[in-house]
């Protein structure tokens, strides 16, 4: 069974984690014994059910930042965080950079609401879309990796991970993007729900469903990128 190893501080509350492992199989020496103090294993299709996680505790930071609570969308966005990093210490090579830097932007922008130097809700959108982004971005490389290895089902819960999370990253973009991302995703969804119960989908539609879900991400992440102030 592929497995995640992840190691915790303390707890989620404390928002952060030591040290992360991935592995295919349990780790050497634990057969069915407890794992060590300090770790616990989620299983892999356990850990993709909660790809829309960052994405809701990001929302609920909007809404605590809009009702002038600080503390609240603070706590938020660590959380949200904590899942990135976690996502970065098992990312494939090509996303891990991004994530890091997500789970990094949201601490600091955490740290900036609790201090009530953040004035624009705008600062919490970009920050999620880039976030947000990063994640559709794994998502879709690891499903990439999963076909490749013919696991057909894996793939399609990767690949609908994906789709959230794209779409999500545009949820406060202008229309006509947030329009042709849902056109990409609604296509690409008949794809993933294929591949996940495993009936019914062909090779050329599959290969069509990833190409354009990958060109998608990739437009969408032009628009995200940060932007350099105006010269004064």
């Amino acid at each position: 069974m592929f497995a995640r190893l992840t190691k915790f501080c303390v707890a989620w509350g404390m928002f952060g984690v030591a040290s992360v492992a991935l592995a295919d199989e349990p780790p050497a020496g634990l057969g069915q014994a407890p794992p060590p103090t300090g770790f616990v294993i989620v299983e892999d299709d356990l850990w993709t059910n909660l790809a829309g996680e960052p994405g809701d505790h990001m929302e609920r930071a909007r809404e605590s930042f809009l009702m002038v609570d600080g503390r609240a969308a603070a706590n938020e966005l660590r959380k949200a965080a904590t899942f990135l990093r976690i996502e970065a210490r098992n990312a494939m090579d090509q996303t891990r950079v991004a994530l890091s830097h997500s789970a990094h932007e949201l601490d600091q922008l955490a740290q900036r609401v609790e201090k009530g130097t953040v004035k624009s809700v705008h600062e919490l959108d970009a920050a999620s879309a880039r976030a947000l982004h990063a994640l559709a971005n794994q998502h879709y490389a690891r499903a990439t990796d999963a076909w490749k290895n013919d696991q057909h089902n894996r793939c399609g819960r990767y690949l609908r991970a994906a789709e959230d999370n794209l779409e999500r990253s545009t949820l406060r973009a202008e229309a006509k993007v947030k329009s042709a991302t849902h056109e990409v995703v609604k296509a690409s969804r008949i794809v993933s729900g294929k591949l996940i119960s495993g009936a019914g989908f062909v090779v050329d539609e599959v290969g069509a469903g990833f190409t354009a879900i990958g060109h998608q991400i990739e437009r969408v992440g032009k628009g995200v990128e940060p932007t350099a102030p105006p010269a004064k």
